[in-house]
């Protein structure tokens, strides 16, 4: 009798330190989701990803492109790398599926859709000797089209 009464305490004292581990690691899986939010929070928020994001917006959107300077590539550029970035962490998982919907249902996914658009001569154009921008930034063409889909918009292969 004394034995039964001390497997049914193990017995409940085992699920209980499970229902804990359980609870313990679905934080942390939260917390890591809500790190890597950060992360790509901060590195989009970068002084020169901000500044190139501005000129676009402000600027080489309305600027024909056969008149762009070096510098309006290379702002034009940066702006591609840094969206192609988070396409990459996105597309991989690295943000769960409710804190990116977040992410491109917000001003970011309008910014994401607003420069891809603006910048769609240069991504038409020769990035590489083999790959349009387009090719290039592929994950910056797939973010697009995520955006697309969260801001209610047409996607455009």
């Amino acid at each position: 009798m004394w034995w039964e009464i001390a497997a049914d305490i193990a017995t409940i004292t085992t699920s209980i330190s499970l229902i804990i581990a359980i609870i313990q690691l679905i934080r942390e899986k939260g917390n890591e989701n809500t790190a890597s939010f950060f992360y790509l929070h901060k590195y989009l928020s970068q002084e020169q990803f901000s500044l190139a994001r501005k000129k676009v917006r402000t600027i080489l959107f309305k600027k024909p492109y056969e008149e762009w300077t070096e510098d309006d590539k290379e702002q034009a550029n940066r702006v591609c790398a840094s969206y192609d970035q988070a396409g990459i962490l996105i597309s991989a998982g690295v943000i769960n599926p409710k804190t990116t919907k977040g992410f491109l249902t917000s001003s970011w996914g309008r910014s994401i859709i607003d420069q891809y658009e603006s910048l769609n001569a240069f991504l038409n154009d020769k990035q590489t000797p083999s790959q349009t921008g387009k090719e290039f930034f592929h994950h910056f063409t797939w973010l697009y089209n995520q955006a697309k889909k969260f801001q209610g918009g047409k996607i455009n292969e």
